[in-house]
């Protein structure tokens, strides 16, 4: 075993306090990049082999098996033997050994079930269906995350229930308590039950709780920031009247309250565990001074958190590069091109995407497919892989080519319509026995389908006759939004939790991706083309492909170049309806600060003068954020073009940065602000030469139809010129200039 003394001599002073506390309570306070997992792998070895701890005293918590797991293995390394005995693991694995171990104490079969994310769905259906609530009241997925919430809160159904006021609340309160019936009545739990349970097992079992007591005399636990109720009431209960209780963590990075997470947890630690010491980690060893400088000057600005100081240790680095374009294309493009040339010297494993929505992910998508660049999405699935996108694909593909089997089999489930599988069956006999294709035998409706089922049949080909009709006279961009709108694809989501709002975000980024191909002059054909051009141009070589991802997903990550995209009032920080109460603002003060502090050496920000949001295009105004930047860190290359982004946007400054803001979208942009580019938007952001024809970005014209706008961009030449106008009433077009009859304004 490595002496103790031996293994101080890898850590910087912070780190080495932290790790060589004795007795009682413990607070690290480890801001980004100061090494919060060194510190807590380190604490654990010296106390290991100071002989203050024995290893089955030792019980260390975490949130991922993954982490658990390098905790194992550093520790290993560092003794150079395995430390058997203890407990190393998430808060679930251990309240589930403690359940396993106990299961008549808390009302639990001997082998009780683990009803998975499938059964927990069916369940709540079951349960809505059984109570009479329509969907259009309470989603099941809604439903389920309020009791998610309830349980992660240590609210049992009848307490929940008696602190239901509202109408939607008393239906969620009927709903859990049928859903906790029926679990039970399968012998099962969920994930939350486990640490409920487990709170309740110690809270009742005098004995158990002071046999775990006794045993794990020293507790760790990493990414406290995130504790919920249920987890930090557990460790009260196993911490015991001395605690020698060691957590890691920081307010600034807590980013999951929507999940329950209490950033109160850390902020007041030193009351719930009185005497406590409290060690701030001040040294970074991941990003450069101006990422840090950048990131510090936005969430200096929460109140809800410890004052802390980093200081860089990476090194003076370059500038952050701050960077104005015209709409959501433009700017995939900007990053995209930055992308390729950094790809010269920066592995692109080593450079990462992020943005506050799963839906921005698409034109970066399609931006780096067209290049040639491979990607990956971190977190998530790529968006033409999308359950949501794909069953909106399946009815296009039907619209294209009536007879695809394989997309009539997704199509016709999507909305549930009451086709089941004997329904199916008869069908697929049908085109067996005719030698035809699926969907036409379902057209012949086999008389040996049930009354319900021709109607739902013949009703799902009606629909897609009456969206064949709007196809032959409308763009693709209106056929797209008939079909969610007709088939109820979107109506299903329904907007009242996270996930939903996810999906429908997706759904309308799909229009946004059908008005983009109208604009190059795609029809419905082309438009199916291109998409499975997209989703057939799947390279995910690991380490090799550039990361998009939304920042939730990317927390824990660190990459030697990021872009954060969309930093847009309204999308980061995203407001709900326009409105963002004080809590709500500052946890997306953290989720840019999170996304900000993952940049090694290289960090780019960028926003959008206009981006298509829920189907419409809407003029962007600058995040609050961005406001905090100090601006001599800047490389601000849109003042570089002589315009100051933030100036045309705000009254002067007032009652802090968010006071400054009204809604988003609230006005359209001033044409003379969008970036004016005379290269196809690839070049310098000067006015540039004027086409032959007199044609040149920034001028100004008018459209019979469209009313007044300014060219953005100006393609080719002669008979292949193409102008990209925006337009106050019409938003961005692309316009074929001997056609379009525009007049210079």
């Amino acid at each position: 075993m490595r002496p103790a003394d031996d293994l101080l001599a890898d850590l910087d002073p912070d780190q080495t306090r932290a790790v060589t506390h004795g007795e009682g309570p413990l607070l690290v306070v480890a801001g980004a990049g100061s090494g919060k997992t060194r510190v807590l792998t380190y604490r654990i070895a010296w106390l290991l082999a100071k002989g203050l701890a024995r290893p089955h005293e030792v019980l260390a918590v975490t949130f991922t098996n993954k982490a658990a797991r390098e905790m194992v293995e550093r520790v290993e390394r560092l003794l150079g033997a395995p430390p058997r005995g203890g407990f190393v693991g998430t808060f679930h694995r251990f309240a589930l050994q403690l359940l396993r171990t106990h299961p008549r104490e808390v009302g639990l079969p001997q082998r009780f079930a683990i009803a998975d994310e499938d059964d927990q769905r069916r369940i709540v259906e079951g349960a809505l269906k059984k109570l009479s609530i329509a969907t259009s009241q309470l989603t099941p997925r809604a439903a389920r995350s309020r009791i998610s919430g309830a349980k992660n809160a240590l609210l049992s159904p009848k307490q929940f229930a008696e602190t239901a006021r509202a109408y939607p609340d008393r239906l969620v309160a009927d709903v859990y308590a049928a859903y906790q019936e029926e679990l039970a009545a399968a012998g099962a739990v969920d994930f939350d039950d486990m640490l409920l349970l487990a709170v309740r097992l110690l809270e009742r079992e005098e004995g158990i709780k002071k046999g775990l007591v006794e045993r794990f005399r020293w507790l760790l636990v990493d990414e406290y920031q995130d504790t919920n109720a249920a987890q930090a009431r557990l460790l009260e209960l196993l911490s015991g009247p001395r605690p020698n209780l060691t957590v890691v963590g920081d307010e600034d990075q807590s980013i999951y309250r929507w999940r329950g997470a209490v950033v109160e947890n850390i902020l007041r630690f030193d009351e719930a565990y009185p005497g406590a010491a409290i060690v701030t980690l001040g040294r970074n060893y991941r990003s450069a001074e101006p990422i840090l400088k950048a990131a510090a000057g936005v969430i200096a600005n929460n109140r809800n958190r410890r004052p802390k100081k980093l200081t860089s240790q990476a090194g003076a680095g370059t500038p952050v590069v701050l960077v104005q374009a015209a709409d959501e294309a433009d700017e995939a493009r900007i990053v995209a091109e930055e992308i390729d040339r950094l790809r010269a010297t920066v592995p692109p494993g080593e450079i990462a995407v992020l943005f506050r929505i799963n839906a921005q992910s698409r034109p970066f998508e399609a931006e780096l497919v067209r290049r040639a660049i491979p990607y990956v999405v971190v977190g998530g699935i790529r968006f033409w892989e999308r359950a949501e996108v794909k069953d909106a694909i399946a009815y296009l593909r039907l619209l294209v080519a009536p007879d695809d089997t394989l997309a009539f089999r997704r199509a016709i489930h999507v909305p549930a319509r009451g086709i089941g599988a004997a329904t199916m069956e008869i069908l697929e006999k049908a085109a067996a026995e005719q030698g035809v294709s699926l969907p036409e035998a379902a057209r012949g409706l086999p008389e040996t389908l049930s009354n319900r089922a021709r109607l739902a049949v013949a009703g799902f080909f009606e629909l897609l006759t009456a969206l064949r009709e709007t196809a032959a006279s409308e763009p693709v961009d209106h056929v797209v939004a008939a079909l969610l709108d007709r088939s109820g694809l979107l109506a299903q989501y329904g907007a009242v939790d996270e996930e939903d709002r996810s999906r429908r975000a997706n759904l309308d980024q799909l229009v946004a991706a059908a008005a983009e191909a109208v604009e190059r002059g795609s029809d419905l054909t082309g438009f199916m083309d291109e998409v499975a051009l997209l989703t057939d141009a799947d390279q995910r070589a690991s380490g090799q492909a550039v990361q998009l991802s939304t920042l939730h997903a990317a927390k824990g990550l660190e990459f030697e170049a990021v872009f954060l995209a969309g930093l847009e009032d309204g999308l980061l920080p995203l407001r709900r309806d326009g409105q963002l109460d004080p809590d709500d603002e500052e946890e997306e003060r953290r989720l840019a600060y999170v996304g900000m502090t993952r940049a090694k050496r290289r960090l780019t920000l960028t926003w959008a003068r206009a981006r298509r949001l829920h189907g419409q295009l809407m003029a962007g105004r600058p995040s609050p954020f961005l406001l905090e930047v100090p601006r001599e860190v800047l490389d601000d290359r849109t003042a570089a073009l002589g315009r100051d982004p933030f100036r045309s946007h705000l009254p002067p400054p007032s009652g802090g940065a968010a006071a400054r803001y009204g809604r988003p979208g609230a006005a359209p942009p001033a044409p003379s602000d969008f970036p004016a580019r005379g290269d196809g938007g690839q070049g310098t952001g000067h006015k540039g030469p004027a086409h032959p024809d007199g044609w040149r970005p920034g001028l100004k014209v008018r459209h019979a139809a469209f009313g007044s706008g300014v060219i953005l961009q100006v393609q080719g030449t002669g008979a292949q010129t193409r102008l990209v106008v925006y337009f106050d009433r019409a938003g961005r077009k692309t316009l074929i200039p001997s056609l379009a009859k525009l007049e210079r304004a």
